[in-house]
């Protein structure tokens, strides 16, 4: 039997010192007919104006944290909302993001229509035209936490079918289910910022709920600049360890940390003249190595024994 009931969807948007692009965000979200939706705004600590701006925009809930609890910690205060309110799906939204007419109503679908899908995700377009695309599918790769690309929606399709289960999910537009939330629990608090999509896509595999791609339905995402600001280089390279810690087995940990060294040091090369990133993905490697979770602080500095033991990994590749 058919479940005609409207579905309620909390969509969790969070702004962090850039309230007009989060506006912008808002308003592409249109109207959907066919749902019922709460759009929650939590304002990540922002230091500017923001909390003032949002404060004045229509159609939304604001929330407040007074410091930046990133993307993990703050979209899991929205979803502990979400489910104390009862609703059926959470849509994690980037503030960066503008969503293509009808995109979460196909989301919607494809997920009422398929009980095994537990998250899903759109495709993800550049803003900029001629709106190419930006990322369709990315498939676990034979590490255990890395990914292979499929940018081609054609072959997107047939790899996705070929291999449901080892889709991974981009954070940036994440359609979750409330069971899902309730068998797989939060995000990942200790990652805090990047990392934690492919995390909760392999925590959703291992509870046998399906990752899935919605190729027809779309949104618009800011390319990233290059080269990037040194926090990205610290979640990122901080992360990696963490997942292959979490993740990796003792049988293929010498091929994963060798994989992840050469990453490292290829983006060492390529950052030449960039000393803050380059110091932050050394930080990111130590506190890997160490376990270390939570926000970036830029002011530290490796001591001359952890710089050592960090130079012996990135000898390794």
């Amino acid at each position: 039997m058919v479940n005609t009931q409207r579905k309620r969807v909390c969509i969790s948007i969070l702004n962090w010192n850039n309230a007009p692009e989060t506006v912008e965000c808002i308003q592409s979200l249109g109207t959907p007919s066919d749902m019922d939706v709460e759009v929650i705004v939590l304002d990540n600590g922002s230091n500017d104006d923001s909390v003032e701006v949002l404060s004045r925009t229509a159609g939304i809930t604001l929330m407040r944290s007074d410091v930046n609890l990133g993307f993990a910690g703050g979209h899991n205060l929205v979803m502990r909302h979400a489910l104390q309110h009862d609703f059926d799906y959470v849509w994690l939204l980037n503030n960066d993001a503008c969503v293509e007419p009808g995109c979460l109503s196909r989301m919607l679908a494809a997920m009422e229509a398929d009980p095994t899908i537990g998250a899903a995700s759109p495709v993800i377009r550049d803003k900029a035209a001629p709106h190419g695309v930006q990322h369709a599918l990315s498939l676990l790769n034979d590490t255990g936490t890395g990914v292979v690309e499929y940018p081609d929606l054609q072959q997107a399709a047939l790899m996705q079918q070929s291999h449901p289960e080892k889709v991974i999910l981009w954070g940036t537009a994440l359609l979750l289910k409330r069971s899902t939330i309730e068998q797989v629990g939060l995000l990942d608090d200790k990652l805090f910022a990047y990392s934690e999509d492919t995390d909760y896509s392999l925590r959703c595999i291992r509870h046998r709920l399906k990752t899935h791609v919605v190729l027809d339905a779309g949104i618009r995402h800011d390319s990233p600049p290059h080269p990037r600001k040194p926090h990205y280089y610290y979640y990122t390279q901080r992360n990696a360890i963490l997942m292959w810690r979490k993740y990796v087995g003792l049988a293929q940990l010498a091929r994963v940390v060798r994989w992840n060294a050469k990453l490292a040091h290829d983006q060492l090369q390529r950052l030449q003249g960039n000393p803050a990133a380059q110091t932050a993905i050394k930080l990111g490697i130590w506190d890997g190595l160490t376990g270390k979770g939570g926000a970036y602080l830029h002011q530290r500095k490796l001591r001359p024994h952890q710089n050592l033991i960090v130079q012996s990994l990135l000898a390794l590749a």
